[in-house]
């Protein structure tokens, strides 16, 4: 009897051992099957802009697939990847962020659960770091670090829990004291234990060889998925959001929260549901979920009001055949322009997209195929142009897709050579969205296309600008001998500007040491009087300012430094308005020895410590200006015109960090013009109130 109650008991710990090992290995892939994209689990979030852009960097993230590190949907891990969605999305003050649904980054209401640290204001999802408690989250509970309510609650749960199992384990161990386990008892612990081992293995290879092999990044959505959708909210919707198409509105398996948006529709509360379900599936490409809805919930229905849900449109003006073309199923929108007749494949929505529009722009060959291959879709929608005189072709070029680019252009009805209403054509398109391919592709089909390669925008701006501000060495090199290579932009900027001003070494090279006309654009300056070490100073690339100091040969190696723009600004004032910490250490080591020149002031007399003050990063930068500055012998009680110190500026742009960081090593500054001081310190009460505290202290 013992030994059978042993035997049975090592048969429960080993199926407990098993789920234990299932757990494990869901929670290490869970996040690579449950989104459309990469993620990546981390410890921790970026705490700083530096650090934001340095993941960014490991990452080999850029400009259409921003970086990103928020919590997951589950609350269980912090995650980072390349969003989709683009660098800078903005969002509603007092919310945090999550990674929700197959991969919508959404907003989390904070405002009336966090103690503290809830984004108070509007913000754009780049600047996330700067609210770190919507970066710390409790894993095991499944809360952010500032809902205490959530913890709270979940500790109670936890608390009730353990105190059921204590009790069920009290009462076995009582009835099983009498137990004891012998040698061969042992020898069979080891065994399982061993096998146990083996299994986790097993599975973990099992793991590893779906996740590379992407297996677990299907999309599974069973019947299940659309009565029980898991809680999206809303994105914020202004102009930098305004041409994606996005769920308006939560799901979850009790409805939708409502707010004023929603109510201000047609759409009665009950049917929100479906509508929000149908975009969804149409933007996810499901068509036989799509499918399933529509039929059993809508056209299966005595009701015909329902109807009316087929023709619903977001507050963009997308019906479901835009949704449709994005996610690029062609049975869907043959489905809604069969079931739903006030639906017309030409229509658009409040900005002129078309549903050719989308689909080129998502690069959905498949259904562009479809469109164009009707000869009454064709003449609908080939020539049409969006309110900002976007056609296909443009959209093509944005989404870089030569089959479909090719698809267009041998229908033989589109224009080419049209122009956006901000002065773009497709080979600019192209080149500003890095699109190499696309590019020689426009390149070397330009005797059909007869595309001007000299032609600027509004701004002045040739393909060659657009090259150098992209850093692309290949799309540049297609024009290096073209003389508008050396052409200005009205405001007076050449390509050797631009490309310093965005840092970009490898062109730099290339344009300084290949392009014909580096003798004349080396020198040049632009309409601010700025040469391009200036603009180096502002890039913020050491090697590149290197490159160009060493390009502008001067018998006096100092005298590039003390260049001045028209407002007398230098590269010292420079890189310290732009915090870049590595050229102000490398201009100060050679300036140093030269106080007149390290002091120089501009043409309101202030000195490189006080732009420090300005555009403010309070990540740490400030403060190591600062100190190589004071280090190289610049006079920190410097005044402006106006009577201002560095510490008056700080005050003045709500440096808080700065201030405090003053007060503490530069006591001294209090005692200049204190009176104005104390003026502009009221303008933040933290601010002011340190400030009255110090001079306190100080008297």
């Amino acid at each position: 009897m013992p030994c059978s109650r042993y035997t049975l008991r090592m048969r429960t710990v080993d199926f407990i051992l098993l789920i234990m090992v299932h757990q494990m290995c869901e929670n290490l892939f869970i996040t690579a099957s449950e989104y459309d994209f990469e993620v990546f689990p981390v410890e921790t979030c970026p705490q700083s802009n530096e650090e934001w852009n340095v993941r960014s960097n490991v990452q080999k993230c850029n400009k259409t697939h921003g970086y990103h590190c928020v919590p997951n949907k589950h609350l269980t891990s912090l995650i980072e990847f390349c969003y989709p969605g683009g660098v800078r999305l903005p969002f509603e003050g007092g919310n945090c962020l999550e990674l929700a649904a197959r991969g919508i980054l959404n907003q989390i209401p904070c405002k009336q659960t966090f103690q503290n640290g809830c984004p108070d204001n509007f913000f754009f999802s780049q600047d996330l770091y700067k609210y770190p408690k919507c970066l710390s989250i409790n894993t095991e509970l499944r809360c952010f670090d500032a809902d205490v309510e959530c913890i709270f609650s979940r500790v109670l749960e936890e608390k009730a829990s353990k105190q059921n199992n204590t009790t069920t384990v009290k009462n076995t161990a009582e009835k099983d004291a009498h137990i004891i386990v012998s040698n061969e008892s042992s020898a069979a612990l080891t065994a399982v234990i061993i096998s146990i081992v083996v299994i986790n293995i097993f599975a973990l290879l099992i793991g590893l060889y779906f996740w590379k092999s992407e297996k677990l990044c299907f999309q599974k959505h069973t019947h299940k998925h659309l009565e029980e959708t898991e809680m999206l909210h809303p994105f914020s919707r202004n102009a930098a959001t305004k041409h994606k198409i996005c769920i308006e509105k939560p799901l979850n398996r009790n409805g939708i929260d409502v707010d004023l948006d929603e109510l201000d529709s047609e759409h009665l509360v009950e049917d929100m549901d479906q509508v929000l379900l149908l975009r969804r599936h149409c933007l996810d490409g499901a068509y036989e979920n799509f499918k399933y809805l529509l039929f059993k919930n809508i056209l299966g229905k005595e009701d015909q009001s329902l109807l009316s849900i087929l023709q619903s449109r977001d507050k963009m003006g997308s019906s479901l055949l835009h949704y449709s073309a994005e996610g690029g199923s062609k049975d869907i929108l043959e489905t809604l322009l069969k079931y739903c007749p006030e639906l017309n494949v030409d229509d658009t929505n409040h900005f002129g997209h078309t549903v050719l529009h989308l689909a080129c722009k998502r690069g959905r060959y498949s259904l562009c195929t479809f469109l164009l291959s009707s000869e009454k879709y064709s003449r609908l929608l080939l020539t049409k142009s969006c309110h900002n005189l976007w056609n296909a072709a443009h959209f093509t070029a944005f989404n870089g897709d030569i089959k479909i680019f090719r698809l267009l252009h041998g229908k033989g009805e589109i224009d080419m050579k049209a122009e956006t209403r901000n002065g773009l054509n497709i080979l600019d398109i192209a080149c500003i969205n890095k699109k190499t391919d696309f590019c020689m592709e426009l390149v070397n089909t330009n005797n059909e296309l007869n595309l001007f390669f000299e032609k600027s925008d509004p701004r002045g701006w040739t393909i060659a600008h657009f090259a150098a501000k992209t850093g692309n060495k290949n799309i540049f090199n297609l024009f290096i001998s073209n003389k508008f290579t050396s052409s200005k932009t009205h405001r007076g900027k050449t390509i050797l500007h631009i490309c310093c001003e965005y840092g970009h070494y490898d062109l730099c090279e290339l344009i300084v040491k290949k392009s014909p006309f580096i003798g004349q654009i080396l020198h040049d300056i632009d309409g601010e009087g700025w040469n391009v070490l200036h603009s180096a100073a502002k890039g913020g690339n050491l090697e590149v300012f290197k490159l160009i100091e060493k390009s502008l040969k001067s018998s006096d190696p100092l005298e590039i430094l003390c260049k001045e723009t028209f407002n007398r600004k230098t590269v010292l004032h420079i890189c310290c308005i732009h915090k870049h910490v590595d050229i102000c250490k490398y201009i100060c080591q050679k300036l140093k020895s030269t106080p007149q020149k390290l002091n120089k002031v501009n043409d309101k007399l202030w000195t490189a410590a006080h732009y420090v003050a300005v555009e403010i990063q309070q990540n740490g930068k400030e403060e190591e200006l600062i100190r190589i500055l004071v280090e190289a012998g610049l006079d920190l009680k410097a005044k402006s015109d106006e009577g201002k110190t560095v510490l008056t500026v700080a005050c003045e742009h709500r440096n808080k960090t700065l201030v405090n960081y003053l007060l503490h090593h530069h006591p001294e500054l209090l005692k200049i013009e204190t009176a104005k001081l104390r003026e502009v310190a009221g303008f933040d009460d933290d601010i002011e109130a340190n400030i009255h505290n110090a001079l306190q202290e100080l008297n």
